[in-house]
């Protein structure tokens, strides 16, 4: 696949845009990114019921967008808190939050180069 940055970065968004187009890829990279910190809070300081949505959401989006590392972190995050006492810890929120800095760079450069 060619990883120019007016193209897709990955395999996801290159069949993603086959089905929407570019414009629209770009729209919906885009409200991922903005979305992120959002989501973020609410798993931080949520009650557990709005922390499981937030993760989910996040895990499902995160899929959808290629991020498949971050998202399969979400799902662990999403199993703990469907147990009994699970919860998210500060360190947890620390690893998405860098994976999702480094996953991201080649979704922000997708977004701002579109042509």
């Amino acid at each position: 696949m060619d990883t120019s940055p007016s193209n897709p970065p990955n395999l996801a968004l290159a069949q993603l845009m086959d089905v929407v187009g570019p414009e629209s890829t770009r729209d919906l990279v885009s409200t991922y990114l903005k979305e992120f910190d959002g989501l973020i809070r609410t798993m931080a300081g949520g009650d557990r019921e709005a922390q499981h949505r937030a993760t989910h959401a996040l895990k499902s989006s995160s899929r959808h967008m290629g991020l498949l590392t971050l998202s399969g972190r979400l799902q662990a995050l999403e199993s703990r808190l469907l147990t009994p006492g699970g919860q998210i810890t500060a360190q947890d929120l620390a690893a998405v939050t860098e994976e999702f800095n480094r996953a991201s760079k080649p979704l922000r450069t997708f977004v701002h180069t579109g042509g």
